[in-house]
């Protein structure tokens, strides 16, 4: 994809992993391997570079099995990928199901009686267009979302809004003057216009002159949205306060400010962007990319407790463990690990030769969670007695935070049942109401219900709706808490600051000799997004390919899936010495020493016995003369 088609997020992922290389070719100046890819100091060509791998005959038969951990969306995409190269594999679901994060919770099966717990809406962003190009393929039924409805109401201290008169001067009386905490300067000015002034110069630089916006941009990368504010728009705790409560949850400042930029300028450019929901649920999706992968099928309530490089055989070694007890250890000539980081964090991945930076991530990048209830009423009653007959959202600092109104049932019969997102709450939000959530939702859960449709009446009574009106029209409810599902342990990434120039280069590479690869929305630029989980699905295919010398294949994987935005074949090619990193060996890497007479020798290899005895011979791509560094890790 050429450099002008890419969105800001993209180009800024790229200069990350090219800076990050860079700087691994520099620390390592003594490496027996002198790998250098145009534009990084260097003149050896990629079909030097490759020429030990390259098959003698383009198109001929790649000779391996692949594991795919997680049947997510990420996953399945995977599947689709390899079943069509060809490429043999087993696709594991910890789950009774597949989806991940794509998940439709239904009532029952009549049509429009679920709501998505998961991701529900796509923005027609051109970021977005692999995910619409696949819902495209698969033949999923998109349909349009509205995400501003008409009669859509909104509340900040104990004020309902909309205010009648759109001209007032502070109709929530956040100012100074009328009693609250905000200077009334500030507030005169308004939220939107605050948060441009202080996102808007970096964004034009970047636009401008990509190279020295990105370096602007990176002088601020340790800050938090609420400290750039402080520091650098000297803004007070509460006008900061005051503006994080008007467009986001209630610790979303607490990302970092980079992160709002760059993923901000998605959203940026003053284009109104539709947007688009898949009529019948998001899993229809998930079914779809089920049926394209057929005959192959997931195994579910089977878990990956292990992944270790068994360097004497070549392979990687994953444990499987199933619902039952059993246990077993296969091996795979290359691995995509597609659960979410917390998840990978509790594999042993001891002996998968993670780079410190790596494991760094696992560990610490951010995720945020998100909670989710819907009610069934007797009625769709926001439509027939409160107008909002177009969907929609209202928002404000109530618990509840934002309700979400059903943009695919706008039409059906209004004497039927009909169900409603009546809280959307994410981070902090998410915390405080999760308490009150259940796994076995409804069960035991009349203290949410009470909060739930207290706030409902409040949102909604200037239509006369009151809170005993709306237990009359109760049926039944769904919640969902994303922090307390074992198989995610949050609903997405959000970074903290300096996680995404300090950790995002690490996480997208490689590791285990180049035959593991973490896939998903965090280990992707545009994480939080289901593009961004696609994104990261074919990078690590591709960097797989590249891995055993098919660049062929590698570049048929782009024809037929369409460009990707995070990896960089032109200019500088730093793809190619991306998918070599991962074959580098740690110089210090943890070993699992297991006492004689315990542990399972038919499940446990001692990989520390197993590396000092290994020759090179025993090493595919010898050729590459890979070495380790004394005192650190194996760089290029």
């Amino acid at each position: 994809m050429a450099v002008g088609e890419l969105s800001l997020t993209a180009r800024y992922a790229r200069q990350l992993i090219r800076e990050s290389i860079s700087r691994q070719l520099c620390e390592s100046c003594d490496s027996e391997l002198p790998i250098h890819p145009p534009g990084l100091g260097g003149t050896c060509s990629n079909d030097t570079l490759f020429s030990t791998n390259r098959p003698s005959e383009e198109g001929a038969h790649l000779d391996v099995k692949f594991c795919i951990i997680g049947a997510g969306v990420a996953g399945l995409y995977i599947a689709m990928i390899l079943k069509e190269l060809g490429i043999p594999f087993d696709l594991v679901e910890a789950a009774d199901r597949a989806g991940g994060r794509l998940y439709t919770h239904r009532f029952s099966e009549a049509p429009h009686d679920y709501y998505d717990v998961g991701a529900m809406r796509w923005p027609e962003t051109p970021t977005m267009k692999k995910a619409l190009a696949l819902f495209e393929d698969l033949n999923v039924p998109l349909i349009p979302y509205c995400m501003n409805g008409k009669n859509t109401p909104m509340m900040f201290n104990n004020i309902l809004g909309p205010p009648m008169d759109i001209s007032e001067y502070d109709p929530y009386k956040f100012s100074i003057t009328n009693g609250g905490m905000v200077p009334d300067k500030y507030v005169a000015i308004g939220v939107q216009k605050i948060l441009q002034q202080a996102s808007a110069p970096y964004m034009q630089l970047l636009r401008e002159d990509f190279e020295q916006g990105f370096k602007k941009l990176m002088e601020v990368d340790d800050y938090s949205i609420r400290e750039y504010l402080r520091v650098y728009m000297q803004l007070d705790y509460h006008t900061s306060k005051w503006l994080e409560t008007n467009i986001a949850p209630s610790d979303f400042f607490d990302q970092a400010f980079t992160e709002y930029v760059i993923l901000g300028s998605e959203f940026n450019d003053q284009k109104d962007y539709g947007w688009k929901c898949i009529d019948g649920g998001s899993s229809v999706a998930i079914s779809a990319m089920l049926n394209r992968i057929a005959p192959h099928k997931p195994e579910y309530c089977t878990t990956a407790t292990r992944i270790a490089l068994n360097r004497v055989h070549a392979k990687v070694e994953v444990k499987l463990v199933t619902l039952s007890g059993q246990s077993s250890v296969r091996q795979y000539d290359s691995v995509f690990n597609t659960t979410s980081l917390g998840c990978s964090q509790h594999m042993d991945l001891v002996d998968a030769e993670l780079h410190p930076a790596q494991r760094d991530a696992l560990r610490c990048l951010r995720y945020d969670t998100s909670c989710k209830v819907a009610i069934k009423f007797k009625t769709p009653w926001w439509i027939t007695r409160c107008g909002i007959t177009e969907g929609g959202t209202s928002f404000g600092d109530i618990p509840i935070r934002t309700c979400c109104y059903p943009s695919y049932s706008i039409h059906d019969d209004p004497k039927k049942p009909a169900v409603l997102i009546a809280s959307y709450t994410v981070g902090q939000d998410a915390q405080r109401i999760g308490t009150l959530i259940n796994q076995d939702s409804p069960s035991g859960e009349s203290g949410l219900k009470e909060v739930v449709l207290r706030d409902l009446a409040r949102l909604h009574a200037r239509s006369g709706i009151t809170y005993d009106f709306l237990v009359t029209e109760y049926i039944t409810h769904h919640a969902y808490d994303w922090r307390n599902n074992p198989l995610s342990g949050g609903a997405f990434a959000i970074f903290a600051p300096g996680q995404f120039s300090h950790l995002y280069p690490y996480l997208v590479r490689p590791a285990a000799d180049g035959k593991l690869h973490f896939a998903g929305e965090a280990s992707s630029a545009h994480h939080a997004w289901v593009v961004g989980a696609l994104e990261s699905a074919q990078r690590a295919v591709i960097l797989s390919l590249l891995r055993f010398g098919r660049w062929d294949l590698a570049k048929k994987v782009e024809e037929r899936w369409g460009p990707s935005s995070e990896l960089d074949w032109e200019g500088q090619e730093t793809v190619y010495v991306q998918a070599m990193l991962g074959c580098l060996e740690p110089k210090c890497v943890a070993t699992t020493e297991i006492p004689e007479g315990r542990g399972d020798p038919d499940e446990h290899h001692d990989v520390k016995d197993e590396k000092s005895s290994a020759s090179a011979t025993n090493r595919p791509d010898n050729d590459l003369k890979l070495s380790a560094r004394s005192g650190g890790c194996c760089i290029v």
